[in-house]
């Protein structure tokens, strides 16, 4: 535990904006709040230009905030402006660390500004190595960025090496992605099943989130046809706004003949809806292509449900093999089906969920918060 509380801003997307970053950095906030730190959370008032927007709505459904845990949407990506306002409001109020929220290559220049500008020590919380959809210029602007950095945590040991790989001169810290606990009670199996017209029997898959092309759904797709020819019960739910190809994905499933056996909730998942599917399913699946670390995989745990993901990134590290799921290390369709059929025979003699909950309770958010303060005390010296 530090010496004293510390006052520390975090630039970074925050509810009601959607999406996994803003869940994280909410998270976060409420943390270090909870253990008696003074923090300002800076969030965006616009975070993408429509141009590079894909999504229905850039809000979440439903929420609400506890009364002082609200962020602030100074930032607007458009407004060079508002970058300076910010970041000349930190230099007045002189917190003792900023930790700024690193996730796409865009955001560089802002954080490179803040630095200079507010002249306080800065933290990049870095998600993500590289950005989902490379573009040009992206190493350049991760340069940038990392000059600016007086330190760097990250959420797996995978990006923590690359890191290291690349600019060993940074101090970086490796922790974990914390579980998410449920923010609304969890229905019975047998409720959320009945909902969705699921049997109570049936062996059910769970691809959850927005569906990008590096998250493999592809593979998953592919794989159906083998998986249920060994599990005939099986069922697939895909629930998760498309970025892209839902006509495909769509026509394809209905090529393969498994139209009956995979249900498409092609939405946005609030927090309210969210119990739902991952109370119906028995394992949620990642076939990811690449990945640092992934939120649903801590959504999962936080509702005690086992993962399979592929071996890519940093996937691996939050899965221990055999107790809180598996890990197929192709991402052959055929490998996947083979991994899918194995979890599900293993059901039989394994008993996941009671691991999931016991694993779940060393990545909690309060563990995290203290390690995030510890480097930012060493950091802010």
């Amino acid at each position: 535990m530090p010496l004293r509380s510390l006052s520390i801003a975090i630039v970074s997307p925050f509810f009601p904006l959607k999406g996994g970053i803003a869940r994280f950095s909410s998270a976060l906030h409420t943390a270090l709040l909870g253990k008696g730190h003074k923090v300002e959370a800076i969030s965006f008032k616009r975070l993408y230009p429509r141009l590079l927007f894909r999504g229905k709505t850039v809000y979440e459904r439903g929420f609400s905030c506890k009364p002082g845990n609200e962020a602030l949407p100074l930032l607007d990506t458009l407004d060079p402006y508002s970058w300076y306002s910010v970041a000349r409001g930190l230099r007045r109020r002189k917190p003792d660390i900023v930790v700024c929220a690193y996730w796409f290559g865009l955001f560089a220049p802002l954080y490179a500004l803040i630095k200079y500008v507010s002249g306080r020590k800065m933290i990049v919380l870095m998600h993500n190595f590289a950005s989902h959809e490379a573009f040009p210029g992206e190493a350049s602007l991760r340069n940038l960025m990392v000059a600016s950095a007086d330190g760097i945590v990250t959420l797996s040991q995978h990006v923590a090496q690359e890191v290291q790989k690349s600019y060993p001169h940074v101090p970086v810290k490796a922790l974990f992605h914390p579980v998410y606990e449920p923010v609304c009670n969890m229905s019975s199996k047998e409720e959320a099943r009945r909902k969705l017209g699921l049997g109570i029997s049936e062996p059910v898959l769970l691809f959850f989130g927005y569906v990008r092309k590096y998250k493999g759904l592809d593979i998953l797709i592919e794989s159906m046809p083998e998986v249920i020819r060994r599990h005939p019960e099986a069922r697939l739910l895909v629930a998760g706004e498309f970025y892209y190809g839902e006509k495909m994905f769509r026509e394809r499933i209905d090529a393969l003949g498994v139209g009956d056996r995979v249900m498409v909730f092609a939405e946005f998942v609030s927090n309210d809806r969210m119990s739902l599917f991952f109370s119906a399913a028995d394992v949620v699946v990642l076939p990811y292509r690449e990945a640092s670390q992934s939120g649903v995989v801590q959504q999962a745990y936080g509702f005690g449900r086992p993962v399979l993901v592929s071996g890519t990134g940093g996937l691996p590290e939050a899965v221990l093999d055999g107790e809180t799921g598996a890990v197929v290390r192709s991402l052959d369709p055929s490998a996947f089906a083979e991994g899918i059929c194995d979890f599900l025979d293993s059901m039989k003699r394994v008993c996941y969920e009671e691991k999931v909950r016991e694993y779940a309770t060393r990545l909690s958010w309060e563990v995290f918060a203290d390690g995030m303060v510890d480097f930012a005390g060493e950091v802010a010296g």
